[in-house]
């Protein structure tokens, strides 16, 4: 076991105080244990500082968005943004003047449905995942359209995910259908490498699947929020996966080799009674509100089960120079009641805006807050993207430059 302080230790970050960790080295794959204290002094804490902003309550139609949940930075700052609610991508400058809008609404060629997410594939070649129609896209960098391919489940696994990495690779994790009164056919995730035409290029790794949704017989069960698997493409393009239920993430190299594990020491907190019942209640009140029969409302409450403890992370993202940022979750009991009910969902804790970052080494750096909602996170350059929301739910794209990052790390 080798402890080492950040000045010892070969890191991208530079080093600014004492590590609180451990170091093993076991049949070539480094085992990274983080105990809790930050590597970042207060003073060498990484801010933001908010360069960016493109958005309007009313007037403009073109800054004004339904419900932002992609976003691209392409390599000349151009920024891409797709929006289900418009079924369409919209393009922007770097200095966000509006260039113009592609797609529209409809299920056939040149089309969005209401599920349509955008990323980034070779260079600045675009790749749209469009869930509700079952479908992907990929076009080229000013929207042109090149092609499409079909994501209908096949041999027994649907598509349960995808990400792009900053170099270009697509992966799509497939995961065993689960059918009422039918044997599973696995119990492992399958994370696959593909070009942009759907072609399987590589399989990176095997993980578990999710506990979150079972099937007791012919009747559903969702238990909140048990453990679930993330996925997430490196900086480099490699991988990194995790289970919800223990803060440990298995960083694999470009190969698909397993390079590193990294595990952060914190106790999990328990789910409390009250917060069970001010959920369930809730979820009631949200159903009967929009029209759900008292059978339904009764069925959804009775196949709710909740787990001891919440999970030990909400999600975590691949960000600048090999960096990993984990995002932190937000008990129910902490949560107002408009707050608790735009956070309703059977799959993940409601989100904080609080992440803890380690570098590309695996130690722990500390805590940064992103004042936005956690959907379409981008890392480019020495910046942050994201959707920040106002109090009246306007959504704005906002760009945030990195203070303090060190310049060889972008």
């Amino acid at each position: 076991v080798l402890a080492f302080t950040g000045s010892s230790a070969c890191s991208d970050v530079e080093s600014v105080a004492e590590w609180h960790g451990s170091l093993v080295d076991s049949a070539g794959v480094s085992i990274v244990d983080n105990f809790g204290e930050p590597l970042w002094r207060e003073e060498d804490r990484w801010t933001l500082t908010e360069v960016l902003r493109i958005g309007s309550v009313s007037g403009d139609p073109e800054t004004q968005f339904g419900n932002i949940n992609g976003l691209v930075v392409q390599s000349d700052g151009t920024i891409v943004i797709s929006d289900p609610m418009g079924q369409h991508l919209k393009f922007f400058a770097s200095d966000g003047t509006y260039l113009r809008p592609v797609g529209v609404a409809g299920s056939g060629p040149r089309e969005f449905g209401r599920g349509l997410v955008v990323g980034r594939a070779t260079g600045d070649t675009l790749f749209v995942m469009d869930w509700s129609n079952m479908q992907a896209h990929w076009l080229a960098p000013d929207g042109t359209w090149l092609g499409s391919w079909k994501t209908t489940p096949a041999d027994d696994y649907r598509f349960g995910g995808w990400d792009y990495a900053a170099n270009g690779r697509i992966v799509t994790v497939m995961t065993p259908l689960r059918l009422p009164d039918t044997p599973v056919v696995d119990t492992l995730d399958a994370v696959l490498i593909r070009d942009v035409r759907g072609a399987v290029l590589d399989t990176l790794a095997f993980v578990p699947s999710s506990d979150v949704f079972r099937f007791a017989g012919d009747e559903p069960e969702w238990h909140l929020w048990a453990g679930y698997p993330d996925y997430e493409l490196t900086w480099h393009g490699g991988l990194a996966t995790g289970r919800s239920d223990v803060y440990r993430f298995r960083w694999y190299d470009d190969e698909g080799v397993l390079d590193r594990i990294v595990s952060l020491h914190r106790e999990r907190q328990p789910i409390s009674g009250e917060d069970r019942t001010r959920f369930i209640d809730t979820l009631e009140r949200v159903m009967t509100e929009n029209g759900a029969p008292p059978a339904r409302v009764a069925l959804v409450k009775s196949a709710v089960h909740f787990e001891d403890l919440y999970p030990a992370w909400r999600r975590f993202i691949s960000g600048v120079g090999g960096t990993l940022w984990v995002q932190h979750l937000r008990p129910v009991g902490e949560l107002s009641d408009a707050e608790l009910e735009d956070a309703l969902s059977f799959n993940r804790p409601p989100a904080s805006q609080k992440w803890d970052v380690f570098d590309s080494e695996g130690r722990y750096l500390g805590v940064i807050e992103l004042p936005c909602i956690d959907r379409a996170l981008t890392f480019a350059g020495d910046g942050v993207y994201g959707v920040w929301e106002d109090e009246l739910d306007v959504q704005y794209i906002v760009a945030w430059r990195i203070e303090g990052l060190p310049p060889d790390l972008y």
